[in-house]
């Protein structure tokens, strides 16, 4: 049922998967706890993230342009960061639109308490390859933990890399990254070519080492390249209609 939705190979496309638990019982109070929740799955082809129509890998390759934020937090210390809620979202919402508008592609969020230690970009987990081949991603009690992330430090792992999950001070540290990439469920890693914060531009110098770890991720999610560490799950058989 509803195979056609489900996009074809080779495409650069994926069928998102999107579950949502809400409390729907009769009450509009925070306590007691609510006794009615409602759950369903959305499921939907998706393209691939970030990309302009007709060309699937200009963004994904070139890159895309990123501002620190510095009027406004993602999450708050001790608060709801690290948790999948659609109201994290919400913080976001006025920041990347007017940083939009300034001609940035996405926003990057510093710690809430001393604006000093690299967070989240706007959807997407930051991860770094330093100048000495190490592959560094933020540890915070506020970020959201991605699986994609994790799955891409274990591929780093098996090539010989340094794998490092660790606060990251943005000042004492941006520069010592020669590549950036926002990663995620749909967009997988993106690469991100400069970082701004208080007018002073950081440029990236290449792609080479995540654009190889997105490669090799997405060809184990294609059936492309041996699933050593089981990560896929056969959902169903595959039909088609007669």
């Amino acid at each position: 049922r509803n195979a056609e939705f489900v996009p074809p190979y080779g495409n650069h496309a994926s069928m998102y998967i999107r579950p949502l638990l809400f409390a729907s019982g009769p009450m509009l109070g925070l306590a007691p706890l609510a006794e009615e929740y409602t759950f369903f799955v959305t499921v939907m082809p998706a393209g691939t993230y970030f990309s302009k129509a007709g060309d699937k890998t200009t963004v994904i390759e070139t890159g895309i342009d990123a501002k620190v934020m510095e009027e406004h937090d993602r999450a708050a210390p001790c608060g709801t960061g690290a948790v999948k809620a659609a109201g994290n979202y919400a913080a976001d919402l006025e920041p990347v639109h007017s940083a939009k508008e300034e001609g940035y592609g996405t926003t990057l969020y510093l710690d809430a308490k001393e604006h000093k230690y690299i967070e989240e970009f706007s959807v997407c987990n930051f991860v770094g390859i330093t100048r000495d081949g190490r592959y560094v991603t933020p540890k915070s009690d506020a970020i959201l933990a991605s699986t994609t992330n994790r799955m891409l430090q274990q591929l780093a792992e098996d090539e010989g890399l340094v794998v490092e999950q660790r606060p990251v001070d943005f000042d004492k540290e941006i520069g010592d990254f020669i590549e950036v990439g926002m990663v995620g469920t749909a967009a997988v890693v993106v690469r991100v070519k400069s970082i701004t914060r208080h007018g002073r531009t950081y440029k990236t110098e290449s792609f080479d080492t995540l654009s190889r770890l997105r490669s090799k991720f997405t060809a184990i999610q294609c059936g492309d390249h041996p699933d050593v560490h089981n990560w896929m799950v056969d959902v169903c058989p595959v039909s088609t209609k007669q």
